[in-house]
């Protein structure tokens, strides 16, 4: 189980969930960890069966504890004064086909241009591409389903 010092207060993290069924697919998601025990996750969500997503800012409590966050790959620090510009940018992520990575938009499809823009615009430092990044994250949380494990830690992908 992780403890409150695994996050670091303003670090932003790629988040990947088990969706608990017994595919190697994930739910993608940001997370900007904002205090001691809490902070907030940036997301996609549809209803089952359904190909309308909804951009799903919300305040939480429980990705310290969750035993479904497979992985947490800290992307960069945002002093305080950033978080809220860093909802503004996010809201305006397209909810539709993504013509950069031709792919139709998924929870995964949106973190990977929210990363392009966040890197674009000096939120974040990447140091190869979003496409590596991806492979990073994916790749520790196929390993952590697996092993039943979670990894918190920085990317290798991006400066800070």
């Amino acid at each position: 189980m992780s403890t409150h010092s695994d996050f670091e207060i303003d670090g932003l993290y790629v988040l990947l969930s088990d969706r608990g069924d017994k595919s190697f697919t994930f739910h993608w998601g940001l997370y900007l960890h904002q205090s001691i025990d809490s902070g907030y996750i940036y997301d996609l969500l549809s209803d089952a069966g359904s190909t309308n997503w909804r951009f799903d800012p919300r305040p939480s409590e429980n990705v310290i504890g969750s035993r479904r966050v497979l992985v947490a790959l800290k992307i960069g620090a945002l002093d305080s004064t950033m978080h809220q510009s860093l909802l503004h940018r996010l809201e305006q992520i397209p909810l539709a086909y993504s013509t950069r990575f031709n792919e139709n938009i998924t929870c995964r499809v949106w973190v990977k241009e929210a990363l392009f823009a966040l890197d674009n615009e000096g939120y974040i430092g990447i140091t190869s591409s979003v496409d590596d990044l991806e492979f990073e994250a994916r790749n520790l949380a196929l390993a952590n389903k697996v092993g039943r494990k979670r990894t918190i830690r920085p990317s290798a992908e991006c400066h800070f």
